[in-house]
């Protein structure tokens, strides 16, 4: 028997006080049945509970992909720890502005190349938000890291593009919701997605050291890249969506390793704009364009976006509400259980094979909201693979 649920929920003003339920700022839930285990989602490794038997990956990514970066923030601490940096003497301090200056630096550049933390959800939607500001500029393909890239055949990226949301099948981060949001953004502004990944053919040799397996990847992802330029227009311009390192330009310790940024720039001639979120980390206040760390090797990235560290309430990032997310408490049935439960929103009318507008991973009896733009959505419960059914 199909279930029924309705909630209407106002938004939430910057006071923290409801208002009143509308259309404009109301959210409405659907809960579409009654909860199913992991194995008939068909991506059961997914919905695994980091830590437990027979997980594998980054503990704090994987909590990142179940909308509990709390709990991610909790196992590795390093990246929600603050690494102060001094602000550009012209640098802008709120996130329009820094938006609005790293696009005027964009303007000038054919490619530009911007990191992020594999946990950090925020750094995915000051992306999302930098693409709609480098679109006029000319900005045309969108490429990401995550975006598996098939050797036979189109990448799922181009087998979906005709899909206004973003699909399960088309990279791994992308599973994440913040990440799903990005994506559904750059196809709703008219960016091409393309898979620039390393192949299995491209990988280094089974046994090869790191040093080997490294310089493997990051001469195949700009050789990937380098490809992915000569078939655009002469007019097009190339946003890359990188994590970590993979923005550096010039060689880093240990061993002068050469990253991708720096091997593209040596392969095609073309100056990337790069723009690294992972270097600096303020305790809190607006982000901010920043000097370049001392300790780091001169010339590394062109620009230092410092982020606020990810402050939490009821276990959710804080940062969701004031980019105007609305909290929505969860009907009865699905809080009050003997085991785990994970969470997944859809927007009314997708189907289950899109990626979520939020996912939460709930322990029997947590209060802890779902985080949702104003709309409809249908609400699915997915027992995890290490559940109590």
């Amino acid at each position: 028997m199909i279930l029924r649920f309705a909630v209407w929920v106002g938004a939430l003003l910057l006071t923290g006080c409801a208002t009143l339920p509308s259309s404009e700022n109301a959210v409405g839930l659907s809960v579409a049945g009654p909860p199913i285990p992991a194995d008939s989602s068909g991506l059961a490794i997914l919905y695994r509970v980091p830590g437990t038997e027979g997980f594998v990956g980054s503990i704090d990514q994987r909590w990142s992909l179940l909308g509990r970066e709390d709990r991610g923030a909790a196992s590795q601490p390093g990246e929600y720890r603050a690494r102060a940096c001094a602000p550009l003497p012209s640098g802008a301090r709120t996130r329009e502005n820094v938006i609005a200056a790293i696009a005027a630096r964009a303007a000038d550049h054919r490619v530009i190349i911007i990191n992020e933390s594999h946990a950090v959800t925020r750094h995915r939607d000051t992306i999302r938000r930098l693409l709609t500001a480098l679109r006029p500029l000319g900005y045309s393909v969108y490429a990401a890291e995550t975006f598996s890239n098939s050797e036979v055949g189109p990448d799922p990226v181009e087998a979906t593009a005709d899909l206004p949301f973003p699909h399960i099948m088309d990279g791994f981060y992308t599973f994440e919701p913040v990440f799903g949001r990005t994506v559904r953004e750059a196809k709703r502004l008219g960016f091409r997605l393309a898979a620039y990944e390393e192949t299995e053919e491209q990988t280094a040799q089974p046994g090869s050291d790191i040093e080997v397996r490294i310089a493997a990847r990051e001469t195949a992802q700009a050789s990937n890249l380098a490809t992915i330029l000569r078939e655009m227009g002469p007019d097009q311009k190339l946003v890359v969506h990188v994590g970590y390192s993979h923005a550096s330009e010039v060689p880093v310790a240990p061993n002068d390793r050469l990253w991708m940024a720096a091997r593209l720039k040596e392969l095609t001639g073309i100056d990337p704009l790069t723009v690294s979120q992972t270097l600096c980390r303020s305790e809190d206040g607006e982000p901010f364009l920043a000097e370049l760390p001392p300790e780091e090797a001169a010339g590394l990235v062109d620009l230092v976006l410092s982020q606020p560290v990810t402050q939490f309430a009821r276990n959710r990032p804080m940062w969701r509400r004031e980019s105007g997310d609305v909290e929505v408490e969860l009907p009865p049935q699905l809080r009050h259980r003997s085991g785990p439960l994970i969470i997944e929103a859809f927007r009314t009318g997708e189907p289950f094979e899109a990626i979520p507008m939020d996912r939460l991973y709930l322990e029997p009896d947590e209060d802890v909201p779902l985080l949702l733009p104003p709309g409809d959505y249908t609400v699915r419960a997915i027992i995890p693979a290490s559940g109590i059914q």
